[in-house]
């Protein structure tokens, strides 16, 4: 579960930015860690993991294989004394290290690279507990009013296929002509006079619902055996504004929590009306994740908890509607997007 001594917001980026020296290095040694890059954003940082790994007594590292990351061993040469720091050497020569490691934040360890290509960019090392979330999870579905009685039947049943339950799935249907919400089949039904795409719906959730986390999903989405467990498994050591399934939020999928959308009420409810390809700037320019303190990009863990990029598959009419369009397949969340080849036919939905 997140801790409760973790501090929020503001702080937490304070923190993340100004890490403390030193590593509780009994903390680190045997434990399973998220191996992460850092990156700070606009108004704070996202981590987007690369491997799960253990760094053992004796210097090895299991759990994670790759020439950079052969050994760890102390490092003497820092700010910190030696038990308090150390260093990712070359499975090689065993001696020139790739990173370095001095500093912490909330039991983060904080790393910089120091290999090739020459580049001292941060790493982490997030405690990892992977287990399913107690969090309070619904599951979002951003639908359009001439759109949703074709497309999100075929969803729910996937949804429902998946073991989550009715009350679990919320469909937002904007550019209604009125305001109003209807329970249809046990499903909560929000139409909106709110018409801004997908970013209706995380408009509308939160004000609509009470959650932990919503996961936001398109009514063109497809979801395959695995879905809700990739989902609903996720580090839980800091209180994440946002888990994108890529490290982009690419089609702005991912959870996205309820005090994080409530921050942005306001920016959502001006961006009413906005032509698809202004929303299309906004999500491909990480403007919501701009706009998050803290974010962790979703891991597989078939791919030993990295995050993936999403894959361009083939283009065919999948919804008999007359419209090209190419299927794009998120593995990390095992979801295919179906997106329009042609933006043009999204203006005339």
């Amino acid at each position: 579960m997140i801790h409760t001594d973790t501090p929020n917001g503001k702080d937490l980026v304070q923190f993340s930015k100004y890490p403390d020296a030193g590593i509780d290095m009994q903390k680190l040694i045997g434990t399973q860690h998220l191996f992460c890059r850092y990156s700070e954003t606009r108004e704070g940082f996202i981590v987007t993991p690369i491997a799960n790994m253990t760094l053992q007594p004796d210097g090895r590292i299991t759990g994670h294989s790759h020439p950079n990351e052969g050994y760890w061993q102390p490092y003497d040469y820092g700010t910190v004394p030696a038990d308090k720091a150390f260093a990712f050497v070359g499975a090689g020569n065993k001696f020139i290290p790739s990173s370095v490691w001095q500093q912490s934040f909330c039991d983060i360890p904080v790393g910089y690279y120091c290999g090739d290509p020459e580049s001292p960019h941060k790493l982490c090392l997030v405690p990892n507990e992977p287990t399913e979330s107690n969090s309070e999870i619904i599951y979002v579905i951003a639908s359009c009013l001439p759109f949703y009685e074709h497309t999100v039947p075929k969803l729910l049943e996937e949804l429902l296929a998946e073991g989550i339950e009715p009350a679990r799935i919320k469909v937002v249907v904007n550019g209604a002509t009125t305001d109003e919400d209807k329970t249809i089949n046990g499903v909560d039904h929000a139409f909106s006079k709110h018409n801004a795409w997908e970013l209706t719906a995380l408009y509308e959730a939160p004000l609509r619902w009470q959650f932990d986390y919503a996961m936001l999903i398109h009514d063109t989405n497809q979801v395959y055996p695995g879905f809700r467990r990739k989902v609903e498994t996720f580090n839980q050591h800091l209180p994440w504004d946002i888990i994108p399934a890529t490290p982009m939020a690419r089609c702005l999928l991912g959870l996205y929590s309820h005090q994080f959308l409530m921050s942005c009420s306001g920016f959502l409810q001006q961006v009413d009306r906005m032509p698809k390809n202004d929303a299309i700037i906004v999500e491909v320019a990480g403007e919501l994740i701009h706009r998050a303190n803290a974010v962790l990009a979703m891991g597989d863990p078939e791919a030993n908890g990295a995050a993936r990029q999403p894959e361009w598959r083939e283009s065919a009419d999948f919804f008999n509607s007359g419209t090209l369009r190419v299927r794009r397949v998120f593995p990390t969340i095992n979801l295919h997007k179906y997106t329009h080849t042609d933006i043009s036919d999204a203006f005339n939905l």
